[in-house]
């Protein structure tokens, strides 16, 4: 091989070896030998499953699910068998399993333009026919939807005449060099041909002038469903400029820039098989600059001047010239900008967080973007990118025939699928797809429904789970389940599956959605059977146990069959196999995911041929039978999804369930990139949503309004399309149809602009906090990270296998035990009721189960999940994530939209939350408490204080809202479940809700001692024990057949309790209540604490704004007022407002610490008992003796004294001189000093004679806690809780430890020290002792600190430590 060859990089990322070391995903899972002559790019006979060699095209896919796939490619010459090629697929690490039969022939793998006109002018003509139809399924609306979208942009490569490229002028050496080749060719010892149509210039093969396109509506024919190709060289034509005339019958665009160097290679494998029976041409190539000759060609210039006959060129001789001509013309021809390198200033704007890859599975940085116009007229972007975090290496992007449309922006990550030569890559119409946003997984069913309308697939990915629900839904969603099942039981008969119907219309789950509609049983029980008939006779027709099966004939043609006429395109299929139903699918390498309704095996036969078998996703649909765009574009997605779990299935089917029709949909290259065209645009504009502008952001527009009425007319996303419009876009609407405003205006002319204000301001705060939660990792780690990588920073389990079998708990949840694979090793980061998602160790099978982790052994995790995983081999080995991205603000943004709903419940609400209207109240409480009820009220009150009896007569007075802030210490759940006992004696419905499980299951255990009934909402994993006899699960299970049955559980109990989260049951589609109650309200960010207040006559929030308030990550998102909740809001509204202060935890002393800092004294000790109590130390004699023979100086044993002292129950233990400085790392902040010494403390307090139950520890970061958790191990401290202050929030401890951690002379304090209100927890969660360690100098900084500690030093309460106190307790560590 030549120095020059050498020099030369030509890689693939379907084919390429060389993968960043980062993540097992990014690993090839195939080890593939590169082939020598890989990128020549020709297509091979079908390779076995079995062999990976060469066969007929009847074995069936690979059932290896961690077998990588091919992508979709064109066509390419059919060469000998070579074995160390044919193993594996030239343009992907999974095995081959395309073929083409017949003769030899060329076909181009880049499409050309056709012309109006074409004959065949010579006997000596070149015919080329492509066999790969590119009529597809979806091209006429794909592309007639940019109409749809108004876009303002013309596409280049429709509707225009592509120009000569012009005369060569090349020099003398390269014309002799052309000559000498063009020798070469004729003197061929297999076959002579003729070339006067071919000439050489610049080292490239050239044709005449360049094809002219026909005008046509949208590029399309009326025969586009045709695809012969018909070119010819004239003869007649000057030697350097031969005419290239084109007949065609297919409808495409204008030229695409044409791959010449698989062209070249292409055409030198034909003249060494000698084939003249298909022949074809090439285009037009720009003049290379002269450049000094390479040593293969100044031996060819030596063997001309000697008059030697040079041979036929080989083809590896070939390899030589052939990439050497490629990368220079491809230089000129497409006027790549050179690589580029960037300043370390451009470098940094890759952040750390991103990974980058090469390989098949390539992710790539954008660091610029060109629009740039190409030698042909034609417009092209060009991408400067990189893999490397340094930006130094750099590559080039060539997007052309339609993709420099593409949205990408610098800094957007992409993926490439297709083929890199020298550090060029080109997606055009023809080879390679771009991914934009790989990390961005949007589903089949958005893309589809995106067709018609971007606007709708973009809100639908922001306001989630908006559709709603109809008789039509539920009634498809039962024939589903019924076809499903009969499927996994491959039993079709008419009893199986009446025995299915009658399950499931006493499913639990469709119960309730019947109760939500207000249907009965009965009349579902009618719209279902009507299918029940079809679905039978469609198990006749297609499966392979049936004796008619195989007789219908459907019409299938392959991308891999090649040119196939239409009769031989007629084909019988077979179902041979269900593999599985609700396949999950997640797809990153192509920015995809879904759930595939069913996977099938099917074996198609031909009249001829053996036959093939494939696995292949089967789409059920229940509604018209219409074959439309968006049915047919799912399959497709779903075939391209498909083929990254195993085989490309090249084909899918829809079948319609009312009808038993079986529809075969061909997932060609043409379609899948069009729709990939629109997944892009939509990643773009879910990935973009917001903008800066002056340095403030904004939310970005959206994809314009479609004007089309009948599509407008039925879209699940009207409203909140019409709200973004006026709130945010603020723009009038040009393109509605008839009346321009009319849409706009009626669906939201009854929101004025102080709406649309507060609808616009969350809509950004929740985008604000989103795009925070997604660059911090989400879902995507689960691929992007190694199992060993996220196990370090908790949230996996890796190395896992099941042990045991499966058992069912339910219809569709099944129980899972996992193990380590190698022994005993403790496992962390998980916890019981964490949901998590099941996938293969290496990532490869991503999202294959989801579930919730139900308990934790030592090296055993057990979980219920979604699937039943038993089918994989007993070698497989899974890795068990956290699900991060579950739910994320998808209720934030539905309860928003709710809000601005035109409905009397959402006016009201708009009028108190967004208008601020004062809430009104009632005069006496006669008119309100029932006789009969007075006598057992005035018991109850009878327990509590003056001010909780305030309030409950606050609440009974309401018209609209109460708000009782509930201080530190004063009982706030006690009071809850006082006034939840009242209420249920007066006879009103309650609807009892928090944000958290805990905090609703601890007001019922209170309610469950007075036998007051209720009824608990929610998953039993995530409800306590001792409250899952009243959960809805444990009510069905008694025996709920029937929808009166249902209807009778959900109005049995005037009490129902469950999560704000929880509020989208089917109950509350029915039911409405006297009250509702919100517990943690001060920490429920607003949109998520108005999702209750929709079901319920008034409402009550409790809390108090003065501690912890809604968790808000984005600085920006906070700085704007989204940690403001809806009780903060309400509270300016003083006569709603009623104040706990009486409390009954602290002892005065640590009181006073609260009252001087955040309540200007007024909170208060509920009796002497609390005001005067001190920790309880049995021991502290003993342990007083132990610290005396083990440290020897009392300036070292004084300030522990102080600090086990119980009548000294706040210390401040300054650590300043000791030293103790922080330690700031990528992991987060630390301070091992502190550590130490809290384990002191710890150890000294155990031997004391405290209970490590009654001791916790507390650390602003998390870090922090890690440190102090490594150093207290061991039985004796198993008991002790060591957490953030967010996790103690509603709870005590007799002692609380807490490390402030920050220790340094300057620098950034960052943020967590200066929230007044998570100080205010950390010192009133101590009942009888608060021990504080700290450097005072640095925590004065701060100013919530700084005004503590003048407090603690006014009372004598700070306590200096001496230089390394932390070495003078030796001893008395454990």
């Amino acid at each position: 091989m030549s120095t020059m060859m050498k020099c030369k990089s030509s890689r693939s990322s379907m084919v390429s070896g060389v993968q960043s070391n980062i993540s097992s995903f990014f690993l090839s899972k195939v080890a593939v030998k590169s082939p020598k002559k890989c990128e020549v790019g020709i297509t091979r006979s079908p390779v076995s499953l079995k062999t990976g060699f060469v066969k007929d095209e009847n074995v069936p896919c690979s059932p290896n699910p961690s077998a990588v796939p091919e992508t979709p490619d064109s066509l390419r010459i059919e060469r000998p068998s070579d074995t160390s090629f044919e193993k594996h697929s030239p343009v992907s690490r999974g095995l081959h399993t395309k073929g083409v039969r017949g003769k030899p022939s060329l076909k181009a793998r880049k499409l050309l333009q056709p012309q109006k006109s074409s004959s065949l002018e010579s006997e000596d003509t070149f015919e080329f026919k492509n066999g790969i139809s590119h009529s597809g399924s979806v091209k006429r609306l794909l592309h007639s939807t940019e109409n749809i979208q108004s876009a303002k942009k013309s596409r280049t490569t429709q509707d225009q005449k592509i120009t000569d490229c012009g005369p060569s002028s090349a020099t003398a050496s390269q014309n002799k060099y052309s000559e000498t080749l063009q020798k070469a060719f004729s003197k061929s010892p297999e076959k002579k041909i003729k070339t006067e149509s071919v000439s050489l210039e610049g080292s490239r093969l050239k044709a005449g002038p360049c094809l002219k396109m026909n005008e046509k509506l949208n590029g399309f024919s009326k025969d586009s469903g045709r695809s012969s190709h018909h070119l010819s060289f004239s003869t007649s034509e000057k030697e350097n400029s031969p005419t290239c005339n084109v007949k065609s019958e297919a409808d495409m665009g204008a030229v695409s820039g044409t791959n010449d160097f698989d062209l070249v290679m292409s055409y030198s494998s034909w003249i060494q098989n000698g084939s003249t029976e298909e022949k074809g041409t090439f285009l037009n190539c720009p003049i290379a600059k002269k450049r000094p000759l390479n040593t293969s060609e100044l031996q060819v210039k030596e063997q001309i001047a000697d008059g030697k006959t040079l041979p036929v060129p080989f083809e590896d001789d070939f390899a030589d010239l052939m990439d050497d001509w490629f990368d220079e013309g491809m230089e000129q021809k497409s006027e790549a900008p050179k690589p580029k390198k960037f300043s370390h200033e451009k470098n940094k704007g890759i952040p750390e967080h991103v990974v980058l890859a090469s390989g098949v599975h390539n992710r790539y940085w954008v660091l610029d973007v060109q629009d740039v116009t190409s030698s042909r007229s034609c417009s092209e972007k060009h991408l400067t990118i990189t893999c490397s975090k340094t930006s130094q290496a750099t590559e080039t992007c060539i997007l052309k025939d339609g993709w420099e449309s593409t949205l990408v922006t610098v800094g957007d990550i992409i993926h490439l699928e297709g083929k890199c030569v020298s550090g060029l890559w080109t997606i055009d119409r023809d080879s390679a797809f771009l991914i934009l946003l790989p990390d961005l997984l949007i589903s089949g069913t958005s893309i589809a429904s995106s067709i018609r309308c971007m606007r709708r697939g973009v809100l639908g990915e922001m306001f989630k789970a908006f559709d709603g629900g109809s008789k039509q839904m539920l009634n498809g969603t039962i024939v589903h389940d019924i076809f499903q099942k009969a499927a996994m039981s491959s039993d079709f008969s008419s009893e199986k599956i009446q025995t299915f119907a009658t399950e499931a219309l006493r499913s639990p789950n469709y119960l309730g959605q019947m109760y939500s509609l207000k249907l009965t049983q009965a009349d579902m029980r009618q719209e279902v059977e009507e299918y029940l008939p079809s679905i039978s006779e469609w198990a006749k027709q297609y499966l392979h146990t049936s004796p008619q099966a195989g007789q219908k004939q459907l019409t299938l043609k392959l991308p891999s069959d090649g040119a196939l006429s239409k009769q031989d395109a007629s084909s019988s299929v077979m179902v041979t196999d269900f593999v599985d139903i609700e396949e999950n699918i997640w797809c990153p390498r192509f920015g995809l995911k879904g759930k595939i309704d069913v996977t099938a095996g099917v074996k198609i036969h031909r009249r001829g041929r053996k036959p093939m078998e494939r696995i292949v996703p089967l789409e059920l649909k229940t509604g018209k039978e219409s074959n439309s765009i968006e049915h047919r574009s799912q399959v497709i997605l779903y075939t391209l999804m498909s083929s990254a779990r195993r085989c490309d299935p090249e084909a899918g089917f829809l079948v319609y369930l009312k009808t038993g029709s079986l529809h075969p949909v061909v997932g060609n290259h043409m379609d899948r990139r069009e729709l990939i065209k629109i997944r892009n645009s939509l990643a773009h504009h879910i990935g973009n949503n917001l903008i800066k502008v002056d340095g403030k952001s904004q939310m970005a527009q959206l994809p314009a309004i479609v004007s089309d009425q009948q599509t407008c007319k039925y879209c699940p996303q009207k409203r909140n399309c019409a709200i973004y419009n006026r709130a945010v876009e603020r723009d009038p609407v040009e393109k509605c149809s008839e009346n321009p405003q009319a849409f706009v205006q009626s669906e939201s002319e009854h929101l004025s602009q102080v709406h649309l204000q507060y609808f616009s301001h969350w809509l950004l705060l929740c985008s604000l906090e989103a795009l925070t939660m997604e660059n911090k990792g989400g879902r995507r780690n689960i691929w992007l990270q190694t199992a060993q990588q996220r196990e370090k920073i908790g949230g996996c389990a890796g190395n896992m296998r099941l042990a045991g079998g499966v058992s069912i708990l339910s219809d569709g949840v099944y129980k899972h035990s996992f193990e380590r694979k190698e022994g005993e090793q403790t496992l962390t980061g998980l916890i019981v009721g964490d949901r998590i998602v099941v996938s293969d160790q290496d990532s490869v099978l991503i999202g294959l189960s989801t579930g919730y982790v139900t308990e934790i052994a030592v090296n055993r995790v057990t979980c219920s999940l979604d699937k039943n995983l038993s089918k994989y081999s007993s070698n497989t080995v899974f890795r068990l994530d956290q699900d991060e991205g579950a739910g994320g603000l998808s209720t934030h943004l539905g309860n928003l939209s709710m809000l601005m709903e035109n409905t009397p419940t959402s006016e009201r609400l708009r009028e108190l939350i967004v208008e601020f209207r004062p809430p009104q109240f009632i005069d006496s409480l006669s008119s309100v408490l029932p006789r009969d009820a007075k006598d057992i009220v005035s018991n109850i009150l009878k327990g509590l204080n003056k001010p909780q009896k305030q309030a409950m007569k606050k609440v009974l007075l309401s018209k609209d809202y109460t708000l009782i802030v509930g201080m530190p210490g004063t009982g706030k759940t006690t009071t809850i479940c006082t006034l939840v006992r009242i209420l249920h004696a007066c006879g009103f419905s309650v609807l009892l809700t928090s944000y958290t499980h805990s905090a609703v299951d601890n007001i019922l255990l209170k309610l469950k001692r007075f036998k007051i009934g209720f009824l608990r909402l929610g998953r039993p994993q995530k409800v306590h024990h001792e409250i899952l006899p009243f959960t809805e699960e444990a009510c069905r299970a008694k025996g709920i057949q029937t929808l009166e049955e249902l209807e009778q559980l959900y109005s049995r109990e005037l009490i129902v309790a469950t999560t704000c989260m929880g509020v989208k049951h089917p109950i509350f589609s029915r039911r409405r209540f006297d009250f509702c109650i919100v517990d943690e309200a001060s920490q429920i960010s607003q949109p998520v604490c108005i999702g209750p207040l929709f079901y319920a006559q008034r409402f009550v929030l409790v809390g108090d704004h003065q501690q912890l308030p809604p968790i808000v990550q984005n600085a920006e998102a906070r700085s704007l007022g989204m940690d403001e909740s809806l009780f903060k809001r309400l509270e300016h509204h003083r006569d709603a407002v009623v104040q706990l202060n009486v409390q009954y935890r602290m002892n005065s002393a640590i009181m006073s610490l609260s009252n001087a800092l955040m309540y200007e004294g007024r909170l208060e000790c509920g009796s002497e008992k609390t005001a005067n109590a001190v920790l309880q130390l049995p021991s502290r004699a003993q342990a007083e003796e132990e610290l005396e023979l083990y440290v020897c100086q009392p300036q070292y044993s004084a300030w522990v004294q102080a600090a086990l002292e119980p009548n000294s129950p706040v210390c401040f233990l300054d650590t300043s001189e000791v030293p103790a400085p922080e330690t700031v790392e990528k992991s987060g902040i630390s301070n091992h000093t502190e550590a130490v010494l809290v384990q002191g403390l710890v150890t000294l307090l155990l031997k004391a004679g405290c209970r490590a139950c009654d001791i916790g520890v507390i650390a602003p970061y998390r870090q922090q806690l890690k440190v102090i958790s490594s150093l207290l191990q061991g039985d004796a401290f198993k008991a002790l809780e060591v957490n953030t202050v967010d996790k103690y929030q509603g709870r005590d401890k007799s002692v609380i430890i807490v490390s402030f951690v920050r220790s340094n002379a300057e620098g950034n304090l960052g943020e967590l020290l200066q929230d007044w209100r998570r100080l205010n927890v950390a010192i009133t969660r101590a009942k009888h002792k608060l021990l504080m360690l700290g450097s005072a100098p640095t925590l004065r900084r701060y100013a919530p600190l700084e005004k503590l500690l003048c407090h603690l030093q006014q009372e004598d309460m700070i306590f200096q430590l001496p230089p390394a106190a932390h070495e003078g307790l030796p001893g008395v560590i454990f």
